[in-house]
C-alpha cells in the first residue's frame, strides 16, 4: 500500500531514503532542515517525484523517518503515525546476500573494520569495506579503492546495497547505531556519550539500535550491563576486553618503530603474533580485540585470525609511524581527531613509548566535516601533557585568534627533526 512518507534531513544522506520511497510509488515530503542541500539535489529529487521543502508542514503522514541525530523540533507541526529512524528505515528497505559485520562505535571503529576486513582476506574471502577512509574491495593483501570520501550515515547501507559490488561478505562503518541488517553487530565502545540532536539525546539514544536490532553482539565486556538488557533473546552476545570473552595484551614498555608481541586470549586457549611496527599498537586495542572478537563470531578459526595480524600494517592516517633520520612522524587524520583522542595517542607515546619530547602540528579541519577540531579543548589538554615541547598550527583560512599560543606553518615538513616525536593531526573526514 502507498503511503505518505516524511524524510527529515537531506545534509546526511536523507535524499537516498526519499528516492527509494518514491520508487516504492509512496508520496514523499523531504526537508531540508539544515539548509544545505544544492539546488542540483533539490531538482534531481523534484524530478523524481519528491516534494522539497525547507520545514515539515502542517500535514498527517503515514510514516516519518527522523534521524537519530535530528532534534524533534523539526518535525514541527506535522503528525506523523509512524516514526522510524534512518536506522531502521535501511533495515526495512536493504538487503544483502552475503554475510555483513556492522560497527558502531565513538573510538576505533574504522580500524575495527579493517582489523576484520584483514583477517577475513587472508582466509581467502572477497571483503567489501565501508567506512570513513572510503570504500574498498580487499582480497589476500590487495587494497582495491572503489570510492573515496564517502559517508558512513545508514543511507549509505542502503546505496551499497542497491549497487552491491561483487564480494564474499560485508564490513561496514555506520555512524550512531545499526541498521539491523547485521550478522554480527560491533559497538567498540561508548566511551564519552556526547550529546546530539540538539542536546535532546545522547549518543547512547543512537549506539542501542545496535544492541536492539542484533543477531550477534560484540560489545566491551565493561559496557557489558549497558548493552546486555536490550539485545533480543536469542541473540548472542560475546565481550571483548579485560575479563571479556577475548582478551588481548601487549608489553608494557615497547619501543617506537619496532615490532610488538601481540597476545590473544579466546575460549581458553592462547595465541601470539608480532604485529609489525608501522602504527601504535596500544592505541588499537578496541580495534584488534573487537575486530578479532567478531572474526571469531564469524566462525574464523582464532588461530588462523591472530596469526594473519603479522602483516597487518595499520590503518594509514590512524596512528601510523614513520621514521626519518632518527625522527619519528605520527599521522592521525581522520574524523575522528579530537581532543580527547590526541589525549590518549599523547598518553600512548609517553607510557609505553617513554617519549618526552613531543611536538603537535594541527589542521583543524581539512574536509568537510560535521565538527571542526575545538582548539580551546586542545589547548587544556596539551597542558596537561609536559612532554609536548612543541604546538604548531598549519596556516589557513580562518583560524583566527583561536590559534593563539601556536606557531602557524605551512606544514609538517617546516619543524620535521625539532623533536623526537612530531604528531601531525588533520581533522579530516566526509558527512
Amino acid at each position: 500500500m502507498n503511503e505518505k512518507v516524511l524524510v527529515l534531513d537531506l545534509t546526511h544522506g536523507g535524499e537516498v531514503l526519499a528516492r527509494e520511497f518514491a520508487s516504492r510509488g509512496d508520496s514523499v515530503t523531504a526537508v531540508d532542515v539544515y539548509h544545505t542541500a544544492t539546488a542540483e539535489k533539490r531538482d534531481a529529487l523534484i524530478a523524481e517525484g519528491v516534494r522539497v521543502l525547507d520545514s515539515a508542514p502542517r500535514e498527517e503522514f503515514d510514516l516519518g523517518v527522523v534521524p537519530v541525530h535530528c532534534p524533534d523540533r523539526f518535525i514541527g507541526p506535522a503528525v506523523l503515525s509512524r516514526r522510524i529512524t534512518a536506522h531502521r528505515a535501511v533495515g526495512e528497505l536493504a538487503s544483502f546476500d552475503v554475510p555483513v559485520v556492522e560497527f558502531t562505535g565513538v573510538r576505533g571503529k574504522t580500524s575495527a573494520c579493517h582489523v576484520l576486513a584483514h583477517v577475513l582476506a587472508r582466509t581467502g574471502e572477497r571483503v567489501l569495506v565501508h567506512t570513513s577512509r572510503g570504500q574498498f574491495s580487499v582480497a589476500e593483501l590487495e587494497w582495491k579503492m572503489l570510492k573515496d570520501k564517502v559517508s558512513i550515515a545508514p543511507p549509505s547501507i542502503l546505496s551499497l546495497a542497491r549497487e552491491h559490488p561483487p564480494c564474499d561478505v560485508g564490513v561496514f562503518e555506520v555512524s550512531l547505531g545499526g541498521t539491523g541488517l547485521a550478522d554480527v553487530s560491533v559497538i567498540t565502545g561508548l566511551d564519552d556519550d556526547y550529546p546530539i540532536a540538539g542536546g535532546t539525546r545522547r549518543a547512547f539514544d543512537g549506539k542501542v539500535q545496535m544492541a536492539r536490532t542484533a543477531r550477534k553482539l560484540v560489545c566491551p565486556v565493561r559496557e557489558l550491563e549497558l548493552w546486555a538488557p536490550h539485545v533480543p533473546d536469542g541473540a548472542d552476545l560475546c565481550t571483548f576486553g579485560p575479563g571479556g570473552d577475548l582478551e588481548i595484551s601487549l608489553p608494557d614498555r615497547l619501543e617506537l618503530g619496532k615490532g610488538v608481541l601481540l597476545t590473544v586470549r579466546w575460549k581458553g586457549e592462547e595465541y601470539q603474533v608480532r604485529l609489525p611496527g608501522t602504527f601504535l599498537a596500544p592505541s588499537y586495542t578496541t580495534a584488534l580485540a573487537s575486530g578479532l572478537a567478531a572474526a571469531g563470531e564469524m566462525g574464523v578459526d582464532m588461530e588462523r585470525a591472530v596469526s594473519s595480524l603479522a602483516s597487518f600494517k595499520g590503518v594509514p592516517g590512524r596512528g601510523d609511524v614513520t621514521r626519518e633520520g632518527g625522527k619519528f612522524l605520527i599521522k592521525e587524520r581522520n574524523p575522528g581527531v579530537s581532543a580527547g583522542s590526541i589525549d590518549w595517542n599523547l598518553g600512548v607515546l609517553e607510557r609505553h613509548y617513554s617519549q618526552e619530547d613531543i611536538g603537535i602540528a594541527l589542521d583543524p579541519v581539512n574536509i568537510k566535516v560535521c565538527e571542526k577540531l575545538d582548539i580551546g579543548d586542545v589547548d587544556e589538554v596539551l597542558s596537561r601533557h609536559p612532554s609536548v615541547k612543541g604546538q604548531y598550527i598549519i596556516n589557513m583560512p580562518g583560524l583566527g585568534r583561536t590559534a593563539a599560543g601556536y606557531l602557524r606553518i605551512d606544514g609538517p615538513g617546516d619543524v620535521r627533526g625539532k623533536h623526537e616525536v612530531l604528531m601531525h593531526c588533520i581533522k579530516e573526514g566526509y558527512l
